[in-house]
């Protein structure tokens, strides 16, 4: 799944920064099932981890 800045950012503000940590190119959501790294990929921000219905995002 991937979205554009302008949703990662409504997301992250969603979540509350308690939950996220932060690098260069990369921001991992500390979930309650594990952590989800997102990467930037051109202008989006992308993640491989799975929908919470089972199906690929």
């Amino acid at each position: 799944m991937c979205l554009t800045s302008e949703a990662f950012a409504l997301f992250l503000t969603m979540i509350g920064p308690e939950a996220v940590t932060s690098e260069e190119a990369k921001v991992t959501i500390h979930a309650t099932d594990g952590d989800v790294e997102w990467h930037i990929v051109e202008d989006r921000w992308c993640t491989d981890a799975r929908d919470t219905d089972g199906t690929e995002g």
